[in-house]
Formats: structure tokens, sequence, C-alpha cells
């Protein structure tokens, strides 16, 4: 099984300025994925797409020939560019080819590459595989949530959990992708991914959130 994991990053975050370099824990946000990705045994090459020279030069002072940094043009690195365009050019521009692409999300840096191993794990026999989280909560917009919450509630422990998308990192077979542009397709695999490594960083405030989480799991006071 031959495997390309690439990591989206361009220069023009608006909701943190260069947010994907912006330094949590001593570390440049970036690293945290790249670096869990390079220790990771099943995959084969980690590249960074950026339309960014800042992001280049970060990213190689930190990783050097161990990551490769791919220029991605200006057209597919706007507010609008979707996930997938960044992905279909990476695969069409990479010389070597490979079996399986992983789209990973350097905003997601809890992530650890024990969770990479099991994502991949859970495409075998599939066409593609997404993590997610197990969810009891109850929600407006679905027909059934709303009876319950009109209703005696039942403990949270005998609720029907969820699965819910989260947005860690996904993993497809790279032929069929190019074939139907989207990340998940065919028989999908699922990926339990606990609660805590699935935050993302969107703001100052997640920043400072995951940044105490960072520290608790050095002191080793946080699991799975």
């Amino acid at each position: 099984m031959s495997i390309l994991a690439v990591i989206p990053a361009r220069g023009g975050s608006k909701s943190i300025l260069y947010k994907n370099i912006i330094d949590l824990n001593g570390k440049p946000l970036i690293y945290y994925v790249a670096n869990e990705l390079l220790k990771t045994p099943e995959v084969n090459r980690v590249v960074v797409s950026t339309d960014d020279a800042k992001i280049r030069g970060v990213v190689e002072d930190l990783f050097g020939n161990d990551v490769y940094v791919l220029h991605r043009p200006a057209e597919i690195s706007d507010d609008i560019a979707t996930s997938e365009a960044v992905i279909d050019h990476a695969i069409k521009n990479i010389r070597d080819k490979y079996k399986y692409t992983i789209l990973a999300q350097c905003t997601s840096p809890l992530t650890k590459s024990e969770d990479f191993s099991n994502l991949i794990a859970s495409v075998k026999g599939n066409d593609s595989a997404a993590f997610y989280i197990e969810d009891d909560n109850l929600f407006f917009d679905e027909e059934r949530d709303v009876e319950m919450l009109r209703s005696a509630r039942l403990p949270r422990q005998k609720r029907v959990l969820k699965r819910k998308e989260v947005g860690n990192g996904w993993i497809f077979k790279t032929s069929e992708f190019l074939e139907c542009g989207c990340r998940l397709f065919g028989e999908v695999g699922l990926c339990k991914i606990g609660h805590h490594k699935s935050l993302e960083i969107d703001s100052t405030e997640d920043l400072k959130f995951i940044e105490c989480i960072m520290q608790s799991e050095k002191k080793g006071e946080l699991y799975g």
C-alpha cells in the first residue's frame, strides 16, 4: 500500500493571520500534523501545498527534505478554493504515483501518528475513510430529536449516539478520487477518534484552548 499525505496550507487565512504557522506551544502550527505524518509508518510521502513563500520557508526550516513543499497556484488559493481542488493539483504534480492519498488538516494539531495508522486501517476493504466522534447531543434540525426535546429527557447514557464527521483527515483511493473529485466515495470506512483530538483551530480562543490541552497531555493528564 503506497500512501501520499497532503497538508493544505495557504497563506491567506482570514480568522487568524498566518494561522497555519502561528506559534502553538512553542512550535508553528503546521509542525504538529506534519511531524505525526512523518512518524506514521504506512505513509510514504508528506507534501505541504502552499501559495506562500513564508510558509514554504517555515516548513523547509522545520523538516528539510523530509517534507516536500509544493507551490500552489493562485487560482486554487483564494477563500473559495476547495480542498478537493488542492488535492487534485497535488496528485497531478507529484512525480511518483500512490495508491492512496490522505488529506490532513494542520488545524487539527492533536491528531497523532497512531490515529493516522487507524485511519489507514479503516480504508482496507473500502474506497475511502474518515474520522468521526460519537455525539449524544440533540439537534433542533432533526425531527426525531425535536420530539425528544419536547418530552421527558432520557439520561445521556441512553441516547442514541450519532457518528459526527470531524476534520482531522480523510483517506481515499487516488485514482477514484481523480475520477469523482470527492474525498468520500464508494464504500466508506469510519475511524473513531477521541473528542479532544477532534478539536480544530479557527479562532484565537481555539488556539489557547488547544495549547492548554497540549500542556495537560505533556503532564499525562489526558488519554485517548
